[in-house]
């Protein structure tokens, strides 16, 4: 989708200050130590008791909306994304997120699509805005925290470390200091099963006292048939270039032309093989090595990178950021900005 009326007007990231290293962690018989040197997630911050993922959207919400300086009865719409518990059950989190970074009486949703929540929450953002014709601003924001006994950030899930932390964005539709040149998303549910494995149904969380095994799921899936990990990986790499090259084409450039690209914090071994390699992306224009201290932040790597690039490498008016996410369902979402100016802040 080509947009021609939407921007970023903020930019907003919370980061726990607590820091808990690979090394800390291998120590303590929590990780592996074959699996961190081939991941190369070097550290993660923890969020303390008071710091579940809607306290630190709120946190970081209040920062981009601090930083887009519009009134506040001008945001139209408060979008949240989020991957794990968010602190309390049957429960709304959009609800405090919006209550306690901007106000309003705007539309809330929350979005769950997995680690693509963010960029997924971007594009619907978009949308909205477009749509309308007078002054309007939108807040994304994503929050996520990885607690025990819940959730086992360096043992749950195979190739990933799960970091805390919350991002958030402002979209209007009358200005701001990136202009969103394009989106594009692809949804592939033929690799659902992948992430809900082979067990059956449970009544409801936690439900066996263990920590979420995101393991054995994906390996129960994948040792069906003959050939299923194969198939798998040439699916998504096909959907992964389909979606890639959409927002490209619709942004009129080539992934050369982008100074920046900002992927999810991942393990080494897929960021080299998924997207330096088979896409094609270079790696000295990505934050790849900064985001390796802090892992896979749930729905938030993108938004929390972009900030960064924003506040750390000196963008420049005419250039270009590509940023890409993949979701379990299976969903990718592409956004491509261009930076009209450096933000003032």
């Amino acid at each position: 989708m080509r947009w021609d009326n939407v921007y970023v007007a903020g930019l907003g990231a919370y980061l726990p200050k607590q820091v808990q290293t690979a090394e800390e962690a291998v120590a303590a018989g929590r990780y592996d130590a074959e699996e961190a040197q081939a991941n190369g997630i070097r550290a993660v911050r923890v969020a303390g008791p008071d710091e579940p993922g809607p306290v630190m959207a709120a946190a970081a919400g209040r920062q981009a909306v601090d930083r887009a300086g519009l009134p506040a009865d001008r945001y139209g719409m408060v979008l949240h994304a989020c991957v794990g518990h968010q602190g309390q059950d049957f429960w709304t989190p959009v609800n405090y997120v919006q209550n306690e970074a901007v106000g309003g009486t705007g539309l809330t949703l929350e979005v769950r699509q997995g680690s693509n929540g963010g960029l997924a929450a971007v594009e619907l953002a978009a949308s909205h805005l477009a749509a309308r014709s007078t002054p309007q601003a939108a807040l994304v924001t994503t929050g996520d925290a990885f607690r025990m006994p819940y959730f086992d950030r360096w043992g749950t899930d195979s190739q990933q470390v799960y970091g805390d932390g919350a991002g958030a964005v402002v979209l209007s539709n009358r200005g701001g200091f990136a202009r969103l040149r394009s989106t594009a998303s692809y949804s592939d549910s033929s690799l659902e099963p992948i992430y809900r494995g082979t067990t059956g149904w449970t009544d409801g969380p936690f439900h066996d006292g263990k920590p979420v095994d995101l393991r054995s799921r994906k390996s129960d899936y994948l040792l069906q048939e003959e050939g299923a990990y194969d198939r798998v990986i040439q699916q998504m790499t096909k959907n992964a270039s389909q979606v890639l090259d959409e927002a490209l084409a619709d942004a009129d450039m080539k992934l050369a032309d982008a100074r920046f690209f900002v992927h999810a914090n991942i393990a080494e071994t897929i960021a080299q093989f998924s997207f330096y390699s088979l896409l094609g992306v270079d790696p000295e224009t990505t934050v790849y090595d900064w985001g390796r201290n802090f892992g896979h932040m749930g729905a938030g790597d993108q938004l929390i990178g972009i900030n960064h690039v924003a506040e750390a490498r000196d963008p420049r008016p005419g250039d270009l950021l590509v940023t890409m996410g993949v979701g379990v369902g299976f969903m990718w979402t592409v956004a491509v900005l261009e930076f009209c100016e450096t933000p003032a802040w």
